[in-house]
């Protein structure tokens, strides 16, 4: 069992240099000894995804080849029901991975928390370290109904003083690159040096993706 495990999940459709920098990030800043990329099978508040799961996968394999510390838990790709947060979060709890669990997510999906299934459970199963990029905040009616003012870690110390029910936000993280954005500049055929590694570019192509 190691000390801290860091989640993060999405549909990685495709998986693209923000993820992979996010997983990095999170990993150093709080000293994270593992971080696991958790890509969603079927999702719940989304549109399916444009990729086959098994094609994902694969793309993340690639992605995190030469990685240290960050690998890929394809726990939810073997579920064949719809992919909760709070589900997987459980099982990973139940395989005892980890003393300490934080889910990494960005500022517009905590601003969303309360409409994810069972979110209350969500504090009682890990801490979160938010990635809001420069001028964006917390929702104040979010904020009010997960008390964020109780939550709220203002150092890496204080985040870790409890299990669970943290929150940490990341105001410095200022990488914005969405799947979304990526899968238009591919289908504009645009540069897309910066946004993707070659070998998953070459990946996309063979497999007549997006």
């Amino acid at each position: 069992m190691i000390a801290k495990l860091g989640v993060l999940g999405g549909m990685f459709d495709p998986v693209h240099n923000g993820h992979i920098d996010a997983a990095r990030y999170a990993k150093d800043l709080l000293s994270l000894d593992l971080v696991n990329l958790i890509p969603c099978n079927i999702p719940n508040h989304k549109v399916q995804s444009y990729a086959p799961a098994e094609d994902r996968l694969a793309m993340i394999e690639l992605a995190i080849r030469d990685e240290s510390g960050i690998e890929v838990d394809d726990i939810e790709l073997q579920r064949p029901s719809v992919s909760y947060s709070v589900e997987t979060l459980k099982t990973i709890k139940a395989q005892k991975l980890a003393h300490n669990i934080t889910f990494i997510l960005g500022m517009d999906s905590f601003n969303s928390i309360t409409d994810w299934f069972n979110w209350e459970e969500l504090f009682a199963l890990c801490s979160f370290l938010v990635l809001g990029r420069s001028g964006l905040s917390v929702d104040k009616k979010i904020a009010e109904k997960v008390q964020l003012k109780t939550r709220l870690a203002q150092s890496i110390s204080e985040f870790f003083c409890e299990a669970t029910g943290k929150v940490f936000i990341a105001s410095n993280f200022n990488i914005d690159l969405s799947s979304t954005s990526v899968r238009a500049m591919l289908s504009a055929n645009s540069g897309i040096e910066g946004c993707l590694k070659q070998e998953i570019f070459e990946y996309i192509k063979d497999k007549n993706l997006y």
